[in-house]
């Protein structure tokens, strides 16, 4: 439902009404994902499951989903190469535990009628995440797939953007490569070269929607989508500390059932409801040695071990560790994501 947002102004101006939508969309959109031959030969998954994983975790990180849908979680995702067996345990993940829709795309005309559509359902889209391939002047939803061409957004589909579909206070973050330089610099940009940032597609994007884009000049890396050297350095360990936890807290709860059934039987022995056991005391809990960075690690690590053995792909449920960061190059402009307000 759309009501009037009413702005007093001076005297000697009118009062304006601009439309607040109260319906708001959240929205992470999942590129599709090639392996390389080495890959495939090799099985290694991890790499086409990052956009997945990232995704899922952005989703989890939404404003939670209202029951009137007055507050959406949508999960879009291309579905070039990706089994459908994968597909479906997505769609579980994403409606089951994060109370998200889940729509499948096949087409970048696909994608542009879902945004554009926004308008006509009185809705506004709060914040869209794209994480996918991306090349100086495109985000490659197929790269090197055999959809390529139809799954590509450039200029020509970015300008196909309306700026009503977002809401006023909106934002657009682009996870694929350079979205944001405005050059073909593949290594570094020199000192004193322009990276003619207004001519990138983030600022493109960002002209067109009416809605600040925020990109990488820089490649992207996705190379901690299962944890930091860190993180992986540390995982088993901590997969021991929690399953230690877990066995001496079986211990206790054996313990503590065998205890009150002894003080239960004494009790009524005695018949006295509040006589105590000789000589003998009620457990004390076991002490935790895993942390709860621990225990994250271990939840994470346990649902991509878990689907990798029923689908074949290391789906993580709890979504990527960490989140996609800037990569090494080009050297010469921000390693972080950069903000392009609209012109």
């Amino acid at each position: 439902m759309t009501a009037p947002h009413q702005g007093a102004t001076s005297s000697q101006h009118a009062i304006q009404q601009i439309p607040v939508s109260l319906q708001r969309d959240f929205i992470t959109v999942v590129g599709a994902s090639h392996m390389t031959l080495m890959e495939r030969l090799r099985g290694q998954k991890g790499n086409k499951m990052r956009f997945i994983n990232q995704g899922i975790r952005q989703v989890r990180l939404y404003p939670p989903a209202s029951a009137n849908d007055a507050t959406q979680r949508i999960f879009l995702i291309f579905t070039e190469d990706y089994e459908r067996p994968l597909l479906d345990a997505v769609k579980e993940v994403v409606e089951t535990r994060y109370g998200a829709k889940y729509r499948e795309l096949d087409s970048i005309a696909h994608l542009l009628d879902f945004i554009n559509l926004r308008i006509s359902k009185k809705r506004e889209i709060k914040q869209l995440d794209l994480f996918a391939h991306g090349l100086v002047g495109t985000i490659e939803f197929g790269y090197e797939l055999g959809k390529a061409d139809s799954y590509r957004m450039r200029d020509a589909q970015a300008q196909m953007l309306k700026p009503e579909a977002f809401d006023l206070s909106g934002k657009i973050y682009s996870y694929a490569c350079r979205t944001g330089l405005g050059i073909h610099a593949d290594v570094h940009v020199s000192e004193g070269e322009d990276p003619q940032y207004a001519k990138s597609l983030a600022q493109l994007i960002a002209n067109t929607a009416q809605t600040p884009v925020w990109a990488f000049p820089r490649r992207s890396n996705y190379d901690q989508t299962y944890g930091n050297t860190s993180d992986r350095a540390g995982l088993q360990s901590a997969q021991q500390r929690v399953q230690a936890d877990k066995r001496a807290m079986d211990r206790y709860e054996l313990q503590l059932s065998q205890y009150r059934k002894r003080l239960a039987a004494h009790r009524k022995a005695s018949n006295d409801p509040n006589a105590q056991l000789p000589d003998e005391r009620m457990p004390n809990p076991p002490i935790k040695t895993a942390s709860t960075e621990d225990e994250t690690l271990a939840r994470h690590a346990k649902s991509r071990d878990t689907n990798d053995q029923t689908i074949g792909y290391p789906l993580d449920a709890e979504g990527a560790v960490r989140p996609v960061r800037a990569g090494d190059s080009p050297t010469g402009v921000p390693a972080t994501l950069r903000e392009y307000k609209p012109l």
